[in-house]
């Protein structure tokens, strides 16, 4: 387990070099949850983690994953007004392009069939089963939906609620941790200075002073 908190290291650093406030966003708080929670459980390790850990764990990676999603594509929205086709743009961490993406969706049936039609191509050899027709069906049919699907089942987890006060509590305990950090980093700074001029004092000399020593006889 880690003996200090990288989250707490990493603004120390920051925090000498440039001035940093607070931003008012949903993934920045979920993200500073996530990380007291990662540095208090073993995520390199989660089969020995308790229960309500790993539900922790679950619900805040789930909560992460989802605003940090909508802030990627907010600044996604920003990047393409910015960026020109096919010429990377470089930052700290990686670089993106401008590039295209290409979608289909078929027109009106109607028109497709007729035009295929046209072109000599039987509608039967295109014409696909509608699901939605087929249930409407089933209710009226002694047919079992086993019978026209191909059914498999499969389980995963669902986050089901969030304790929004319980998160709030703790993140609150973390900006206070962090706040309180930096007031003893600034003091310890100060107390540096304070040294370095001392010892400057001590060890430099005005160039015109003269020494004299004596001889002994």
């Amino acid at each position: 387990m880690p003996t200090s908190s990288p989250l707490v290291e990493a603004h120390e650093v920051a925090s000498d070099t440039s001035d940093r406030e607070e931003p008012d966003i949903p993934v920045y708080a979920d993200a500073l949850l996530l990380i007291d929670a990662l540095e208090r459980y073993d995520p390199t390790d989660l089969e020995a983690t308790e229960t309500p850990a790993l539900v922790n764990l679950y619900t805040l990676l789930s909560d992460v994953q989802r605003n940090a999603n909508d802030l990627r594509q907010e600044v996604r929205a920003v990047l393409l007004d910015r960026l020109h086709h096919d010429q990377p743009v470089s930052g700290q961490y990686g670089s993106v392009q401008r590039t295209s993406r290409r979608n289909r969706a078929l027109k009106d049936d109607e028109e497709v069939l007729t035009l295929l039609e046209d072109a000599g191509i039987d509608r039967e050899r295109v014409t696909t089963v509608d699901a939605s027709k087929v249930d409407e069906a089933l209710e009226v049919t002694e047919l079992a939906e086993s019978d026209v699907y191909d059914i498999t089942e499969s389980e995963y987890v669902r986050k089901a609620e969030v304790d929004e006060e319980t998160k709030q509590s703790r993140l609150q305990g973390l900006k206070d941790q962090l706040a309180a950090t930096d007031e003893n980093t600034e003091e310890l700074q100060q107390e540096i200075e304070e040294l370095e001029a001392r010892i400057d004092d001590l060890t430099s000399f005005d160039a015109g002073t003269t020494f004299h020593t004596t001889s002994q006889e």
